[in-house]
């Protein structure tokens, strides 16, 4: 298998990660559909990454109860070492099963490892071998061509996804150095009667949010929010205190449900306070 081919069957994957994560989290968690992604583009790199390598390690491997049962454990890792990079990098938790059974740090449980290794199955003796028959119908060039391209987009998606999270973390640290210095050095010096006031307050703009605090005004732009809205539930240490002070996980999910059950005359664009 040349390169570009693996990198194709690692962009497939890719998607159909994207694909499971999205309906499952949309159906049985938000009810409400979400790009379940860190990247902008319907993909997780993260499945693509654990499809390849357990094609790889397992691909002369025919016992499908060792198959399952390898998948599962190079799957959990696979999603262990992510989790505890991108906390490290992105000083954020992404995900947590902690309220899950059998788990290990919130970062994997039991249940994804059961699913990881029933797809694995499903992908090496299945979809695997007639994926790879209809990229042999291809000529290398054009193999060459459509990997450089999907490479391309993905370059890109991670370019522009990773400046949106800069600029978020940028304008939290605004509002937390504000408040912060309000404080006189500590939130715990900061009365309800500062959050009840109109001192600070949140007001829709289009699907972005104006926050007010004290005298600084700052816009989160929809595709900050993005994070919030494909990761409910994430957790940002740093600024966290101030999240929950505004409200703003709270406020993205209300506005997401209006969105869901908006009328298609009505503009998306009216403001409307909500006073903290």
């Amino acid at each position: 298998m040349i390169l570009s081919e693996l990198f194709i069957c690692f962009f497939f994957y890719s998607l159909i990660g994207w694909l499971y994560e999205s309906l499952v989290c949309s159906i049985f968690g938000e009810r409400r559909f979400i790009n379940r992604g860190f990247l902008l583009g319907p993909y997780c790199p993260i499945y693509g990454t654990g499809a390849i390598l357990c094609w790889i390690v397992l691909k002369e491997n025919t016992n499908i109860f060792a198959v399952f049962a390898i998948a599962a454990v190079l799957c959990c890792t696979v999603e262990y070492i992510t989790s505890f990079c991108m906390e490290r990098v992105f000083h954020a938790k992404w995900w947590d099963y902690s309220n899950l059974p059998f788990q290990l740090h919130g970062r994997i449980c039991l249940y994804g490892g059961i699913i990881f290794g029933g797809g694995v199955v499903v992908i090496k003796f299945f979809v695997q071998p007639t994926f790879m028959q209809l990229t042999a119908l291809l000529n290398e060039s054009l193999l060459n061509g459509l990997a450089i391209i999907l490479f391309t987009v993905i370059g890109i998606d991670m370019v522009l996804t990773l400046g949106s999270w800069k600029g978020l973390n940028e304008h939290l640290s605004i509002l937390h150095n504000t408040i912060y210095d309000k404080a006189d050095g500590t939130f715990s010096k900061l009365t309800d009667r500062f959050w009840d006031t109109s001192i600070s307050s949140v007001v829709e703009k289009g699907h972005g949010l104006f926050i007010r605090v004290q005298n600084i005004n700052v816009k989160l732009e929809p595709n900050e929010l993005r994070f919030f809205r494909a990761f409910p539930n994430i957790h940002i240490p740093a600024y966290e205190e101030i999240l929950k002070r505004l409200r703003i996980k709270e406020k993205i999910k209300m506005n997401s449900a209006k969105e869901l059950h908006q009328k298609p005359d009505v503009s998306p664009d009216i403001s409307a306070e909500d006073v903290i």
